[in-house]
């Protein structure tokens, strides 16, 4: 056995794949050390244009924060005003080239909107991150209709259509393109261990079927269509989502589940609209510091 492990000159050579890489059929090319492409070229977004939804605040912030330092034009869209204007404001700071237009993506006209703007201002759209959402805690029994329209609308049909609308325009272009869902642990029923988000994992659960029943269409387009299922995260909306008093009792007698810097999570959605995820299609990446195998805070 040990000989399997000694360098062998000229059978590396004949073999030319490790090193120098080899064209093994047509089409089926290995490149080697050789040929790979260097890590800082892959990661690089220059000329790119992105569309983050829910890019304001939390981790939709950091997710743009990431595509302009790689170099992207990165449209924000999003129904926080106020957010927005800081953000955008602060981008400019750092000369980073940030665009908003006001969007609520459970409307499709404005989703449409929001596209069109994009090409508007920057020729195209390479990559979408599908990130705006909303979320409560309610007990399954008190749920009523509207919130569970507004949490499926904004958190499932948005995504969807938002995807429809994007993908259109890079069938269009002819240059293919990125798109990352933002799902939640709690689309695999990761949510509290007392529960009491079943609206919220039914449009989360959605946003990883979409993902990768799309990923069949999308492929042949020369489209990459992958996932992010984040934990807990120190976010304004995390931070400030109004719980009954109820659940905030009934929470004291759970244990709790990690809870991290968004940018923590944002990392992992860049790499996503990267030369990196070439290879992935409809797969779904679980960044929760381990709270879906029950690893406590």
């Amino acid at each position: 056995m040990e000989n399997l492990y000694t360098f062998d000159g000229m059978y590396q050579r004949l073999l030319g794949i490790d090193i120098n890489g080899a064209e093994l059929a047509p089409g089926m090319k290995i490149r080697g050390g050789k040929n790979a492409k260097p890590m800082k070229d892959i990661l690089e977004l220059n000329g790119k244009v992105a569309i983050v939804t829910g890019g304001a605040m939390g981790m939709g912030f950091c997710v743009v924060n990431r595509l302009c330092e790689a170099g992207a034009n990165v449209v924000i869209a999003d129904i926080a005003i106020e957010y927005a204007n800081a953000a955008v404001e602060f981008f400019k700071s750092k000369n980073y080239n940030v665009k908003f237009i006001k969007t609520d993506v459970r409307y499709i006209p404005q989703i449409q909107a929001a596209v069109d703007f994009t090409v508007k201002e920057f020729g195209g759209v390479d990559i979408l991150v599908n990130n705006a959402a909303i979320f409560s805690q309610v007990k399954f029994l008190d749920l009523t209709e509207e919130t569970y329209d507004d949490t499926v609308d904004t958190d499932l049909k948005g995504t969807l259509f938002f995807t429809q609308a994007v993908v259109k325009q890079m069938v269009r272009q002819g240059r293919g393109g990125k798109i990352v869902n933002v799902a939640s642990v709690a689309g695999f029923s990761a949510e509290p261990t007392y529960g009491c988000m079943i609206h919220y994992v039914a449009a989360k659960s959605g946003v990883v079927g979409i993902t990768q029943s799309l990923a069949k269409e999308l492929k042949p387009l020369g489209i990459n269509i992958n996932c992010v299922a984040p934990g807990g995260m120190l976010t304004v909306g995390g931070m400030s989502i109004k719980r009954p008093p109820e659940i905030i009792e009934l929470s004291k007698t759970h244990p709790s589940a990690p809870t991290t810097d968004p940018d923590d999570v944002a990392r992992v959605v860049f790499m996503l609209c990267t030369e990196i995820s070439n290879y992935m299609h409809g797969a779904t990446v679980v960044v929760d510091g381990g709270a879906r195998w029950g690893i406590q805070k």
